[in-house]
């Protein structure tokens, strides 16, 4: 086994794969965790077992506390195996559907609110409790965290809640565990998006692009092999955080 080892939620497919085969070619054991993207999850841990480490899969469903507590149960049975070893958790699973207040549905606010917020949380205090090895939270946020528009009102709300959080519980969890997060802008098609309307989102980006997956993959290293940095959150969108949006705000679609 490497020194060191990473649970990624939502790794089987979007951001959190491409994390997951990343780490895995840098040495890195990986947990890939899924809700129900069984077969999407395996193939990953295929592709990622090539660079040699060792990789589990894991199912659960992150609405469900139990079942997030027992996902880190699962994960620190198999890989937190020597005082040496670094631990890492990404928190990358997440819902992001449109709503407005004129739409607001209770039941997509709670969605919402649970597994984009309280599940990293929950996922954080297992992951935490008796460690004996140092430690450290990724959690993905949202250039809109800083750039706050009234669209997908259920998802930018939790997100800003993490956002806060990732500062709070860098606080309460220093020495032992360091928390931080990143922030991105588009990265990736969304839905039924063409090509031309995705090209159409950076029009308003000061450097007209998005972040590549390969640089958010870097900025995960360096979160993880800097061993001083706690509570930041790094943004990485092409300066949309910037860029100052037009009304009726649908055309900036999240990732």
């Amino acid at each position: 086994m490497a020194k060191r080892a990473v649970l990624i939620t939502g790794a089987a497919h979007r951001v959190g794969k491409a994390i997951a085969l990343y780490l895995a070619e840098n040495e890195w054991d990986v947990g890939i965790h899924y809700r129900g993207s069984r077969e999407a999850a395996e193939q990953v841990a295929k592709q990622a077992r090539g660079s040699g480490g060792t990789i589990k899969t894991y199912q659960a469903d992150l609405l469900d506390p139990e079942q997030a507590k027992r996902l880190i149960a699962d994960f620190t049975n198999d890989f937190a195996n020597g005082s040496e070893r670094e631990l890492l958790l990404i928190n990358s699973a997440s819902i992001y559907e449109r709503d407005r207040l004129g739409n607001l549905e209770v039941d997509v606010w709670h969605r919402h609110m649970n597994l984009n917020t309280l599940a990293p949380v929950l996922l954080t205090k297992a992951f935490t409790s008796n460690a004996k090895t140092q430690r450290c939270v990724i959690n993905i946020l949202d250039q809109k965290v800083t750039n706050l528009t009234p669209d997908y009102l259920s998802y930018t709300v939790s997100k800003y809640a993490l956002f806060g959080l990732t500062k709070m519980l860098a606080m309460e969890l220093a020495p032992n565990c360091r928390v931080n997060g990143i922030a991105l802008g588009l990265v990736l098609r969304s839905g039924d998006q063409t090509d031309e309307e995705f090209e159409k989102e950076f029009t308003n980006t000061p450097l007209k692009k998005g972040p590549a997956l390969d640089e958010i993959c870097k900025v995960v290293t360096l979160i993880a092999e800097t061993g001083s940095m706690t509570g930041q959150i790094l943004t990485i969108d092409g300066g949309r955080h910037m860029a100052r949006p037009v009304p009726p705000y649908d055309d900036f679609l999240e990732k």
